[in-house]
């Protein structure tokens, strides 16, 4: 269970300021090269390593080990799309697809630099 604490925590984050009211902004132009879509990939970057991380110390006995790693990109992903519907429930706050984009690219990233990180370790541990 402790293991959960820190995803369970780091989302609970996420809730807290994405219910933030923030004042009216106008729209950028072209909205996919904006600042705020690497805000969106470093957040969930974090958060799929941070389930990356607590599935690989968990081991889930019902969960095969080369799922894992998918499994945990796609809840990362899924929080980044319920937060995007949670936004439009907040006054000044508005959802939009690069945004979701950017959640989920920065997901796999954190899940793939998870997975690098433990498969680099195994090798290292496996040389005599």
């Amino acid at each position: 269970m402790k293991y959960w604490v820190p995803p369970f925590l780091y989302m609970v984050l996420i809730f807290i300021i994405s219910s933030w009211e923030q004042p009216p902004l106008p729209m950028p132009k072209f909205e996919w090269l904006t600042i705020d879509k690497l805000y969106h990939f470093i957040e969930y970057a974090i958060l799929g390593g941070l389930l990356a991380i607590a599935f690989v110390k968990a081991k889930p006995a019902v969960i095969p080990s080369k799922l894992i790693w998918l499994i945990a990109a796609a809840l990362s992903t899924l929080y980044g799309a319920s937060d995007e519907w949670h936004q439009t429930f907040v006054p000044g706050r508005f959802a939009t697809l690069a945004d979701w984009v950017a959640d989920a690219l920065g997901s796999v990233a954190g899940v793939l630099v998870v997975y690098l990180y433990y498969k680099k370790r195994k090798v290292s541990t496996k040389r005599p």
